[in-house]
């Protein structure tokens, strides 16, 4: 296997000054494509085992691709892991599956956006803050948009929002945890976001689905962590060793 190919860039600061500049080092392995060719065909498969009803529109089902969000996010950098998820979200796309079934074209954009803003939280110290920032937003467009739907829809919401100091201070399988939900949570935001503008679910019709929405976060988050713990375990050193000295 050659060498990882480096990219550089400089980044300037205030003032248009040069004062500082950091490398950000994009260094692509062998091993990472196979990894990531390998989790987009993984997450094309999950698409077909359903978890539950989606509840307002299409005959789309939540499928098991909701635990293979935080696995690809916290397995791959973001480069890599926004590559890995489009391919399997076009793979969703090619065979109907899942959440396609319900919003077409823009349901690729579920899985890609979380797994994106989920990678970034995985592999930067301060990353979490993106996904941070998504659902903020997402809990504002609720609040604005949902014309009265239920609070309870919220909670989740709420304890990313309230989160980000524990964020800081935990580390080892507590973190991951921490990241595998707020990861959950991006790709909740956007079935919420859709949910509100193109099928025109409002109203009282929220309170009903709140439950099966704890049920498939608590899955996704409990899920992907469990297959992240098992992976690192399984894989061993090498695959510590990437996941510090590699986009870091």
């Amino acid at each position: 296997m050659g060498p990882p190919t480096r990219c550089a860039f400089e980044t300037p600061v205030s003032g248009g000054k040069w004062l500082q500049r950091e490398k950000l080092q994009l260094r692509v392995t062998t091993s990472e494509l196979a990894l990531a060719a390998t989790l987009a065909a993984v997450y094309v498969v999950s698409t077909f085992f359903p978890i539950s009803p989606f509840i307002g529109g299409g005959p789309g089902f939540i499928t098991a691709e909701i635990v293979m969000l935080p696995l690809i996010a916290a397995l791959l950098r973001p480069l890599l892991a926004g590559a890995s998820i489009t391919a399997g979200s076009l793979g969703m796309a090619l065979f109907g599956t899942s959440i396609y079934g319900v919003f077409g074209p823009l349901g690729i954009l579920v899985p890609i956006i979380a797994t994106i803003l989920g990678s970034f939280a995985f592999h930067y110290r301060l990353g979490f803050l993106l996904p941070w920032i998504y659902v903020f937003g997402g809990a504002a467009y609720y609040l604005l948009f949902s014309k009265g739907g239920t609070l309870l829809w919220l909670v989740p919401y709420g304890i990313v929002i309230v989160s980000p100091i524990a964020v800081l201070r935990v580390i080892g399988v507590i973190r991951t945890g921490f990241l595998s939900f707020y990861t959950a949570m991006c790709e909740q935001v956007t079935l919420n976001i859709l949910s509100i503008s193109v099928l025109g679910l409002v109203g009282p019709v929220w309170a009903g689905i709140t439950p099966f929405m704890y049920t498939e976060r608590t899955v996704a988050t409990i899920g992907g962590a469990v297959l992240i713990v098992a992976l690192r375990s399984r894989l061993g050193e090498r695959l510590e060793v990437n996941l510090r000295n590699l986009g870091r």
